[in-house]
């Protein structure tokens, strides 16, 4: 599609720390954007021209165009006074299209800036050059190509990382008081969005981190695996997963609920519209599903459904709460803005917005899992287990 042409719409619930997922619920539509001659100005503009003009030309210090033109789009979106309806600037964009496309270019690790100031590697991925040179979880950047990340965000490190300029990063990095040198050569990284194993009692266990472009696939393989190896029963782990494509994840849907049955619906000013499943295969096991606060927009929608025509039952928490629906534009300075279309509902017509769906087991993560995160002192999951023997 060209740009400006783009329609999303999207259930999403965003926090943006470098690495981490993003939460979505996306459609592809067109949307025509309209376009202006840069002679005819309309008059409710001309304000904004002024503004810029006059800044640009007279402010005692020099000023960055583009940050201006950030901060009236940002301005714009924050007056609508939806806390669903952001602008994301060219990096900003950048980090949420690559969260989704399930592939990015840098050296394959999750980073994130601690309380103390440091800029801190959470996860090394499988099969990434950081994992090949032996970069580890909890490793502190202390530079990059000879220069120090010192007052540097993770925003700011990401994109020192993902530069094409160079293909090889020299890291400089602190693990137990000791300061490492990496020469990690960049490339393109598969984020995997699906782990999956067998328990005990041949109870299938699916994880699902995002519903991205690559997440349909890795799920059917992951399930495909499970059923060959005599699965009897599912554990499908959605917490802490923010959401994702729409399409995605009515596919997914697709491979459990019988066709007809409505997945959910779409609540516009035109109607109510109800969304059905082409599912081929009938799925006789049990199912459960665990939940909790960061459970949000594609996560519920998989949640609701799968409780409501599959009878899987839910555990842990009760979910975000994201029943809305929104469009992105793509502009055509790379920066992306979006904003509240619709709303969508269950297929019962439960409007879950700002309540979440409450899970028939209502569990607290223990302490013990907490402060030691192994599955015997997930207690969440552990209830999961014993439903299903």
């Amino acid at each position: 599609m060209n740009n400006g042409k783009i329609k999303l719409a999207i259930l999403v619930c965003l926090s943006f720390i470098v690495g981490s997922l993003t939460t979505l619920l996306i459609k592809d539509n067109n949307v025509e954007i309209t376009e202006y001659n840069s002679l005819g100005v309309r008059n409710e503009f001309e304000s904004i021209y002024k503004a810029y003009d006059s800044i640009m030309d007279n402010y005692y210090e020099d000023v960055d165009g583009n940050k201006l033109i950030d901060g009236a789009l940002n301005g714009m979106l924050n007056s609508l006074e939806d806390q669903h309806s952001i602008y994301f600037d060219k990096e900003s964009k950048e980090e949420f299209d690559a969260e989704l496309q399930g592939t990015y270019y840098g050296i394959g690790a999750q980073i994130q800036l601690t309380v103390d100031g440091t800029i801190k590697i959470t996860k090394v991925f499988d099969d990434s050059p950081a994992k090949k040179v032996g970069l580890k979880e909890g490793d502190i950047f202390v530079s990059i190509d000879g220069e120090s990340v010192d007052g540097l965000n993770a925003a700011d490190v990401a994109s020192k990382l993902k530069s094409e300029t160079k293909k090889t990063a020299k890291i400089v990095i602190k693990r137990d008081d000791k300061e490492l040198e990496f020469n990690v050569t960049k490339a393109n990284v598969n984020l995997l969005s699906v782990s999956s194993e067998m328990l005990d009692d041949n109870i299938g266990y699916i994880s699902v981190s995002i519903f991205g472009k690559k997440t349909y696939s890795q799920f059917v393989d992951a399930l495909n695996k499970l059923e060959k190896d005599n699965m009897n029963s599912l554990i499908i782990d959605l917490r802490g997963n923010t959401g994702g494509y729409l399409n995605v994840v009515t596919d997914m849907m697709d491979l459990f609920i019988e066709k007809n049955k409505v997945l959910y619906k779409i609540q516009s000013s035109e109607g109510i519209r109800e969304y059905k499943s082409i599912g081929r295969d009938k799925k006789d096991y049990k199912v459960v599903i665990l939940v909790d606060e960061q459970s949000a927009s594609a996560s519920e929608i998989m949640a609701a459904a799968m409780k409501e025509q599959y009878s899987a039952t839910l555990v842990g928490k009760t979910t975000y709460g994201k029943g809305t629906v929104q469009t992105t534009v793509d502009l055509p300075n790379g920066s992306m803005i979006k904003y509240t279309i619709e709303k969508w509902l269950t297929p019962s017509g439960d409007n879950i917005d700002g309540q979440g769906i409450k899970p028939d087991y209502d569990i607290e993560l223990s302490e013990d899992y907490v402060n030691n995160p192994i599955k015997e002192n997930d207690n969440q999951l552990q209830k999961a287990i014993e439903l299903l023997k």
